[in-house]
């Protein structure tokens, strides 16, 4: 059965405004998945986690810094307590340059290696004791040299932050935060889907009521008619015209009404396929393609199966748990005290010329070299216990919404699986009541016809035809819903109607 045959044949088109746009569920489906702005946003929610994600990686990022000084220092003649001569008054100018890069592998290494070199010379005043100044050009000494150092400074942690860090966390959160975007995202176009089709088949049972209504009007305004040419000619009292011109006055309102409703129905499948409601606004939507009712067999069990593998609600609340995991293990490793293995291995020269003594370092001339071990640790760890305690809370509170949710979708498919098969009965049930309306109203129209009935039962039968074509329609729309809707409660909208979305 298609909705189309449910009208009758001679009921009459609406007027068509001049701008009209045929479209089909499935392009209804295409342009909202491009245009609708709820997608677009969780599109825009789902890049956000993405770049979030490629920041995280930015912890493993190496930091290059490059200095370059000059320092100049005046010392007047002091005594130092430790010497037995006083401390000569000087000046020195120092120029130091280097480069350090440092940062942290994956695994918790911290390093950092380092090379600079500078020059300094220095101008030494003896005057102030003749037997030293009589070495030196006028009393003063003028020196200078070059030093170049190299070096490499690593820290691994041994307890805390060995297996998972700040950074670890981080990044394994961010991933799971990423995919559980992604799992919204297919969500979020699930529901639009659903929206778009519950929507589409609202549009198409606008246009059969108007339709119902039409006929309606149409069995009134030819029983005004008839009445009229009775009651001029004697055979029925002039009350029965005023009754017909009432009720033919009514059917004129349910009419509007209807068309009323179309529109409405029309505006909101406008705004969910497209972000342009202002482009559509004068345009008249109509269905390309009238759904037909097919019977749906469906299996309970099998439903909640698919129903549990496929909703990406639940998709999400599971990233969720993981990602709780991942607090609990971070939290967890906080507890233990702070044990790194430090080193440091490098070299130096001093040379009169800065090539010189950077050849020297590079050769190890004056080697240096450093290791050891470091412990610290809390006394009382009060902080990291109770984060600790907050993450195995937070766990378990994911858990019990996790539980929640396949609850609820269980629950959800359960009652569109009675549904579905409840409200195709009615669709035969419907049918056979608008036909056996149909048979009904003839008859009495006949007996009207050979004065055995009076005009107020035809127009009780008539209304009870108009009422039948209503419940027929409604059956048929409500059991094309109920069948979109257990399709989405089972998590399969795209598959049904064979439409592949990368989520990305």
């Amino acid at each position: 059965m298609a909705f189309g045959g449910l009208l009758l044949a001679s009921a009459t088109a609406a007027p068509v405004p001049a701008r009209t746009n045929a479209l089909s569920l499935q392009q209804c489906f295409e342009m909202a998945l491009k245009r609708n702005l709820d997608v677009q946003i969780e599109r825009v929610s789902s890049q956000i986690a993405r770049f979030s994600l490629a920041g995280a990686y930015g912890a493993y990022d190496p930091v290059l810094s490059i200095q370059a000084s000059h320092e100049y220092l005046d010392t007047p003649g002091n005594f130092s307590p430790q010497k037995f001569n006083w401390d000569f008054p000087y000046t020195m100018d120092t120029d130091r340059g280097g480069a350090a890069l440092a940062g942290v592998l994956p695994f918790g290494l911290s390093y950092g290696l380092d090379a600079g070199g500078g020059r300094r010379s220095a101008v030494t005043d003896f005057n102030g004791r003749p037997e030293y100044a009589l070495a030196f050009p006028g009393g003063i000494r003028d020196t200078n040299n070059s030093f170049a150092e190299l070096g490499l400074t690593v820290r691994q942690h041994l307890l805390k932050d060995f297996w998972v860090d700040q950074a670890r966390e981080v990044l394994q959160v961010r991933r799971k935060q990423l995919k559980m975007s992604e799992a919204a995202l297919r969500m979020q176009i699930l529901k639009t889907m659903l929206a778009v089709e519950l929507s589409y088949y609202d549009l198409v049972l606008g246009r059969e009521l108007v339709g119902v209504e039409q006929a309606a009007v149409r069995l009134k305004q030819q029983f005004l008619t008839e009445t009229k040419r009775r009651v001029e000619v004697g055979d029925q009292p002039p009350l029965d015209m005023q009754q017909a011109e009432m009720q033919t006055e009514t059917a004129l309102t349910a009419l509007a009404a209807a068309r009323e409703a179309w529109v409405s129905r029309q505006n909101t499948l406008k705004v969910l396929v497209s972000d342009n409601f202002q482009a559509w606004a004068e345009t008249e939507l109509a269905a390309a393609d009238l759904p037909s009712v097919t019977p749906s067999h469906t299996q309970l069990a099998e439903s909640f199966q698919r129903a549990l593998k496929e909703r990406p609600d639940l998709l999400e609340a599971r990233l969720a748990v993981e990602r709780s995991d991942i607090m609990v293990k971070f939290r967890f490793n906080q507890l233990f005290p702070s044990l790194d293995l430090i080193g440091r291995v490098g070299s130096s020269g001093v040379e009169p010329d800065v090539n010189q003594a950077m050849n020297t370092a590079l050769r190890k001339g004056d080697p240096d070299y450093m290791y050891g071990i470091v412990l610290s640790a809390p006394l009382t760890r009060t902080t990291q216990k109770n984060d600790y305690r907050v993450s195995k809370a937070t766990k378990e509170m994911s858990k019990l919404q996790l539980q929640r949710a396949e609850q609820g979708v269980l629950l959800e498919v359960a009652d569109w699986v009675n549904r579905v098969e409840s409200r195709f009965s009615q669709v035969g049930s419907t049918a056979k009541a608008r036909v056996y309306a149909e048979a009904a109203l003839a008859a009495e129209q006949k007996k009207l016809e050979n004065g055995l009935t009076t005009s107020y039962f035809v127009l009780e039968f008539q209304e009870a035809l108009t009422a039948a074509r209503r419940a027929e329609v409604y059956a048929v729309a409500d059991y094309l819903k109920a069948q979109a809707q257990l399709a989405f409660a089972e998590g399969r909208t795209l598959d049904r109607y064979h439409i592949a979305v990368e989520v990305k």
